[in-house]
């Protein structure tokens, strides 16, 4: 199915969404007292995500991994909150953030393609 002017014009929007929350996102990293805000920035960008991608084949796009990512993120932020550190969590924000900043989709053809980065770990305890 070929996607009409105004579908594109929405999705590239649904990209500025994303950037704009990662961009916030990353200017808070650093403090953990931002940890709910971070939050609600991830999930707005998990949102936006499975929006785009409900536009494309299903085949074509796998957000389970990144879905886990987030969900392992905020187990590790709330684990930092309560034990007083922020050591890990800033790094995974802005991994996250990268990862999210790093969907492109492709327009060129009929259908519309999701282009998900493969080499990304988001993996919060890797060394």
């Amino acid at each position: 199915m070929e996607l009409t002017e105004k579908e594109r014009l929405m999705l590239v929007k649904k990209k500025e969404i994303i950037c704009g929350a990662t961009l916030q996102t990353l200017g808070m990293a650093h403090d953990p007292k931002n940890a709910l805000e971070i939050k609600k920035n991830l999930t707005t960008i998990l949102s936006e995500l499975n929006a785009i991608a409900s536009y494309s084949d299903s085949k074509n796009y796998d957000l389970n991994q990144f879905t886990k990512g987030v969900n392992a993120l905020f187990d590790l932020m709330s684990r930092e909150i309560q034990m007083k550190i922020w050591i890990l969590s800033p790094k995974a924000i802005e991994t996250t953030c990268n990862y999210a900043n790093s969907v492109r989709f492709d327009f060129a053809r009929k259908d519309f393609k999701i282009i998900l980065p493969r080499k990304i770990d988001l993996s919060v305890f890797k060394t």
